[in-house]
């Protein structure tokens, strides 16, 4: 992999890794420009032509729209460009003003999802959806400075770098947009990580704001986690070859309006990530089974230390030790499930309670096999540790429960909101036609 790191004092860095990948080597070249300028064979698009696609990911970002908009015609006068928002039906409307900004620009485009949420799997849609063949991907709270978008650009169309990303940390002041101590350690302790983990040496791996081929993505594609935010993370380590990769440094703005995507999840989804890739290669795993794996081994826990809590300290009966002990850990199981593993398909309200339900009674057929399976295979291998079959019908109750909770508990949502949708489209329809049976015209 060739990185080549341009940093405020202009100077570049050509970091190579050798074919073996045992040693890293530095060379210091001639100085470079961080902002390129405009050239025939890079930023110059005929009027046919879509240059570069931009692609932001919005969830209540409504108040941002008309500037972004403005900010990204004010930069990329001089190529043919076009914007698309994928936004995650955002209560504030979001949605409806980028289709009444559409109406008044072509360039403008909307992809609004209503069954799932999630940065990662916005930016692919969006990239999947572009005209031009270089996607550049920033967010919409405008904390991304868009004047460097044309360099990014410059890098990827020249040929020069498959990903060109703009890092917070190449300039003094580049994370001052993040908004406190705490996210600027979590931050930096997710690049130390990010660097080790995968062999990298970027100074912002986990940046939000980059350029990419968008045959890089299509080469990426089938081997994308989608899990959390960090997808610049997730196409580098997802293609086949590593792509080249140049940073260029940008400031981090604060926040004007909206809300941040981040909370503490961050830190196990990176988590998840990081298992779902070593694992790749041998037991090819999605992130979301993993999460429901843990959280039923914590739930596990949870029984066994009731079970001792009520039999061993409090001398209760078995029977009553074990039916606290399961309802406990049922309940445990679908709370933290439904907060964590299925965050972007809650269930609240009266839903959580008939979810909870479904969650318990499809359990409990991962018992029956559970224990079933468990006990044929202990006949029939009589010679074999208790151990190994017990496994092995925990294994098998593990991936039914994940199965079938996903298709009639937390899927229960996804066809939901279809029929919503469904009976609005039709209302919608209902409308036009009245509209145009009582038009005097």
């Amino acid at each position: 992999m060739n990185i080549r790191v341009q940093n405020p004092a202009d100077a570049a860095f050509d970091v190579s890794r050798p074919a073996s990948g045992s040693t890293w080597q530095t060379a210091t070249t001639a100085p470079a420009v961080t902002a390129p300028a405009t050239t025939d064979s890079a930023t110059t698009a005929s009027a046919t032509e879509t240059a570069l696609t931009v692609v932001v990911p919005t969830f209540n970002e409504s108040k941002n729209i008309h500037e972004m908009h403005r900010r990204l015609e004010k930069v990329l006068d001089g190529i043919s460009w076009e914007v698309i928002f994928v936004d995650d039906a955002s209560p504030d409307g979001t949605g409806e003003v980028v289709r009444a900004l559409a109406r008044t620009d072509r360039r403008v485009r909307l992809i609004e999802r209503h069954d799932r949420r999630g940065l990662s799997s916005a930016v692919v849609e969006g990239a999947l959806a572009a005209s031009a063949e270089v996607v550049a991907v920033m967010d919409g709270d405008l904390q991304h400075d868009e004047s460097v978008l044309l360099g990014l650009y410059e890098e990827v169309a020249s040929g020069r770098a498959e990903i060109a990303s703009a890092s917070r940390f190449l300039q003094q002041d580049g994370a001052d947009g993040l908004s406190s101590a705490r996210r600027l350690k979590m931050s930096n302790t997710g690049i130390r990580l990010a660097n080790r983990a995968f062999g990298l040496d970027l100074t912002d791996p986990l940046t939000g704001f980059f350029a990419v081929r968008r045959t890089t993505v299509l080469e990426a594609l089938p081997h994308l986690s989608g899990q959390g935010f960090k997808i610049l993370l997730d196409l580098i380590t997802a293609t086949p070859l590593r792509p080249r990769v140049v940073e260029l440094p940008f400031r981090f703005r604060p926040r004007l309006h909206g809300e941040s995507k981040l909370d503490r999840r961050v830190m196990y989804d990176f988590f998840l990530f990081f298992i779902e890739k070593k694992l790749r290669p041998v037991l090819p795993l999605p992130a979301r089974f993993i999460s429901f794996a843990l959280v039923n081994g914590v739930g596990i826990l949870v029984h066994l230390a009731t079970l001792v809590v009520m039999v061993g300290l409090l001398g209760l009966g078995f029977t009553l030790g074990q039916l606290v002990g399961t309802l406990l850990g049922m309940v445990f199981n679908f709370t933290v499930n439904n907060a964590v593993t299925y965050s972007d398909q809650t269930l609240k309200g009266r839903r959580f309670f008939i979810g909870f339900g479904l969650f318990c009674m499809l359990c409990s057929v991962g018992v029956v096999a559970n224990i079933g399976m468990a006990n044929i295979l202990h006949e029939r291998y009589t010679e074999a540790s208790y151990v190994l079959p017990a496994l092995a019908g925990a294994l098998i109750a593990v991936v039914w429960n994940y199965a079938a909770t996903q298709a009639f508990v937390w899927g229960r949502r996804s066809r939901h909101s279809k029929k919503a949708l469904r009976r609005q489209a039709a209302r919608s329809a209902s409308r036009q036609s009245s509209d145009l049976a009582h038009d005097p015209a």
